[in-house]
């Protein structure tokens, strides 16, 4: 049966056991945002290879635990962070301002979550890209089956170019796109540069579209990633849907 703890015992249990080289808060309680009495304590425990079946026998938690503990080994912690298009990509905003709690190898756990937490530069430039092109696709499908009075087919398409469009827009920043729940908290206290992607003024946009799908919306939108695309290198991926780009604009 999986142990039941607090988490002033669970820290205690992984500083004093030699297998456990570091402990990462994530969640709201790593952040210290959104904190309510009932948060889980999100922990991923790092511990030393030959000691991960006894750590994990002795420390991991099911899904649902009031302190909640993935266990990895440090090899597997370090291709955690991994490469963009990895397996493991969709957890990287796990550690984005998240707490190190422990780190018993010289400061290696505070740098695999430092690391983990950016985008590098040439990698940021990479994901842009594809995010970029993923919204432009969706958004181009919106405008298509809305011309051709599919409309809940369009409205569709217009919701799912949001993600794309986000992930997009953080890469743009060499910053990683936020879970949903983070996302006003995230452009509010580390605003994105310009006003045009400040929390007032983006969210309701992506409401309004995500509400209706509105094409006149999603083309004033469209225009101004645009220009914020090629203001960041990315032209050519805008001048790959040509001869459409008239079209995508609306003008």
């Amino acid at each position: 049966m999986a142990p039941t703890w607090t988490y002033p015992e669970f820290v205690e249990a992984a500083r004093s056991d030699e297998g456990v080289v570091g402990l990462v808060l994530t969640g709201s309680r790593g952040r210290g945002v959104f904190v309510r009495p009932d948060s889980d304590w999100d922990a991923r425990l790092v511990v030393r290879d030959e000691s991960l079946a006894a750590c994990q026998e002795r420390f991991d938690t099911p899904h649902g635990s009031t302190v909640e503990v993935a266990v990895f080994s440090l090899s597997q912690f370090e291709q955690v962070v991994g490469e963009l298009g990895s397996p493991n990509e969709w957890d990287r905003y796990s550690y984005v301002h998240a707490e190190v709690v422990l780190d018993k190898v010289d400061g290696r756990i505070a740098e695999l979550v430092a690391r983990k937490s950016v985008l590098p530069r040439e990698a940021a430039s990479e994901f842009a890209a594809t995010a970029l092109d993923g919204y432009i696709n969706a958004y181009y499908r919106s405008a298509k089956n809305g011309g051709a009075g599919l409309f809940v087919e369009a409205h569709l398409d217009a919701v799912e170019s949001i993600s794309p469009f986000l992930a997009a827009l953080f890469a743009m920043h060499q910053r990683v796109r936020p879970f949903n729940r983070y996302l006003r908290w995230e452009l509010e206290t580390f605003p994105l540069d310009g006003d045009l992607w400040a929390a007032d003024a983006v969210l309701p946009r992506l409401e309004r579209i995500a509400a209706s799908g509105a094409i006149g919306e999603q083309q004033r939108l469209f225009r101004d990633v645009e220009a914020f695309a090629r203001e960041r290198g990315l032209g050519p991926v805008v001048d790959g849907w040509e001869p459409d780009v008239g079209f995508l604009r609306g003008v």
